[in-house]
């Protein structure tokens, strides 16, 4: 029997890629203004400036454990090192008030400086153990933040960061911040796909398929890899600054390792390798506890009355962190299970799940051989 979907699947992946796009970014620069139309809460507005800034997060992730391969745990610490160089140089804690121009450019080139110090000694390891040195680097420079109370004030955090000014634009309210991150994001997706289309990006593909066909292919390995993390790390300090105004607030809680964690997830959940895949899963893992949490405290309870499923409200209104990544594993496992190429995977992702070596071809080939008759009973 035909899916009746079946043409409608056929119609939309015979469509021009930019339709995507454009419709994609005609909805982010549309969605604000819902709530400036009394159409939706400023908190739905907060989560997607918050979700723009995992999107950044997710597509320099990608360039590293998507593009190379490379399992990097401890990413998280070069978005701290961006939003401490921004909280430090930008607040009353040692009373600078640096341009904002100069403090991101700072920011991330500090944070490319950090990711170019972590290559030397890393990224001649493979699989487990990079990703065990890693995670403890991440470890490690959150601690370092924690105690260096002189500077960054230790567990206090650093308040009253100052707002961007921005060619005598203040950028104060959240809907700006929404702005300015939806373009910066538009200009690093630009970027990175100019660089993933280029010869820089087949190289990061050569070593993550083979590293050693690669090298016998002319590519330097650990120069490749080390352009990756740098870049990657930039993408991450980047953030980390844009972030830090924001919250006017920061503090070594906000870096923990389960921060890193979420970023491989939608890395993984989007598709790996793939640009919007990275986005996508972004925005489903970032948005998807406060769908949560509205549903079953707001949205549910208003259609069914407000003693619905009591339990299971007070667990969402007062533990709901304890079982945030408990939902986060079972996604990844479904995924794993039904889609473990992603959301919208990159096509030679795709093709490595759903191709059939032809090795296993032949090997069945010869099982299903009737020796005794002298045919095949089956081909396959």
């Amino acid at each position: 029997m035909t899916n009746p979907l079946t043409p409608v699947g056929d119609a939309l992946r015979r469509m021009p890629r930019w339709i995507y796009v454009v419709a994609a970014l005609l909805l982010a620069i549309v969605f604000p203004l819902l709530e400036q139309a009394g159409l939706m809460e400023t908190l739905w507005l907060r989560v997607g400036t918050r979700t723009l800034v995992y999107v950044l997060l997710a597509v320099g992730l990608n360039l590293v454990l998507g593009e190379t391969g490379l399992l990097h745990l401890g990413y998280i610490a070069f978005f701290a090192v961006g939003a401490y160089t921004a909280a430090i140089l930008s607040s009353p804690r040692l009373g600078y008030h640096w341009n904002f121009w100069a403090i991101v450019a700072i920011a991330t080139a500090l944070a490319m400086f950090v990711g170019f110090l972590l290559s030397f000694p890393t990224l001649r390891l493979r699989g487990d153990y990079l990703a065990i040195v890693t995670l403890a680097f991440g470890e490690i420079t959150r601690i370092t933040f924690n105690n260096w109370e002189s500077v960054t004030n230790g567990p206090g955090g650093i308040p009253g960061i100052y707002p961007p000014n921005i060619f005598g634009w203040l950028v104060d309210k959240p809907i700006e911040f929404y702005y300015l991150l939806l373009a910066i994001v538009v200009i690093a997706v630009a970027l990175v796909n100019n660089i993933k289309s280029s010869r820089i990006g087949r190289a990061w593909n050569a070593l993550r398929e083979d590293e050693i066909a690669a090298n016998h292919a002319s590519v330097h390995s650990t120069r490749a890899k080390m352009l990756a993390v740098v870049m990657s790390s930039g993408i991450a300090g980047l953030a980390g600054a844009i972030f830090a105004y924001y919250q006017q607030f920061i503090n070594p809680t906000y870096f923990l390792f389960m921060q890193s964690t979420i970023v491989v997830c939608m890395v993984v959940l989007g598709g790996m390798g793939s640009i919007p895949g990275a986005i996508v899963g972004a925005i489903m893992l970032d948005t998807t506890p406060e769908i949560i949490r509205q549903t079953f405290t707001k949205w549910l309870p208003g259609a069914l009355g407000s003693d619905f499923l009591p339990g299971v409200q007070q667990a969402i209104q007062t533990d709901f962190d304890r079982y945030r990544m408990l939902i986060f594993g079972l996604i990844i496992v479904l995924m794993v299970i039904f889609r473990p190429e992603g959301l919208i995977p990159n096509s030679l992702w795709r093709r490595e799940q759903h191709e059939d070596d032809p090795r296993e071809q032949e090997h069945t080939r010869q099982r299903l051989f009737d020796f005794e008759e002298g045919h095949q009973d089956l081909e396959v």
